[in-house]
């Protein structure tokens, strides 16, 4: 007969793997749910429609702040002389739902990860109304460079200032990772 210490000791470490296993398929689910959901508002008029109108009202309401007398129609913010019209690609939905997929497969505590949705939903978006009024006042002071800056410039300090986060976050969420251990 073997030594019953000897078994207990062998059973950790597969009930360990069979743990990391499970986490790691959950965090595919988790992660396929996203890309799910993405596709379903993408394609549903209404609830995109609402957002594009959430972002406008934004950008408007900032605007206004720094006392531009815009309106709002729906999902265009402007006066007579400019406008800005809020489509899907300008929402950063693909951005949001990219950072949340990475944040749903990194290998942290499910708390650490609803943290980091948290911060990334939040920040992309305040981003994203921040890109949708300079946008707006290239528009309006140098017309001639609007589809550099927004093609070319906001889409890369987009998508930069996604990874950044997410390495920001990762970063933290590893290091509480290793001093939990």
């Amino acid at each position: 007969m073997g030594d019953p210490m000897s078994k207990r000791t062998e059973r950790r470490p597969n009930e360990a793997r069979r743990a990391s296993a499970l986490q790691w398929l959950l965090s595919i689910a988790v992660a396929a749910a996203i890309v799910g959901l993405l596709i379903t508002l993408a394609v549903d008029e209404r609830a995109i429609g609402s957002l594009q109108r959430g972002y406008a009202s934004a950008a408007n309401s900032v605007l206004r702040l720094l006392g531009h007398p815009t309106q709002i129609a729906g999902n265009v913010v402007g006066t007579g002389d400019f406008g800005i019209t809020v489509v899907t690609a300008c929402t950063g939905l693909f951005t949001t739902a990219l950072y949340l997929v990475a944040v749903a497969l990194f290998p942290t505590t499910w708390m650490r990860k609803l943290a980091g949705v948290g911060i990334g939903i939040c920040g992309i978006a305040i981003l994203n109304i921040i890109r949708l009024v300079s946008l707006y006042y290239v528009g309006v002071h140098w017309p001639a460079a609007l589809d550099v800056v927004h093609q070319l410039v906001w889409q890369s300090l987009f998508i930069a200032f996604a990874i950044a986060l997410w390495l920001l976050w990762a970063g933290r969420a590893a290091a509480r990772r290793g001093a939990a251990r």
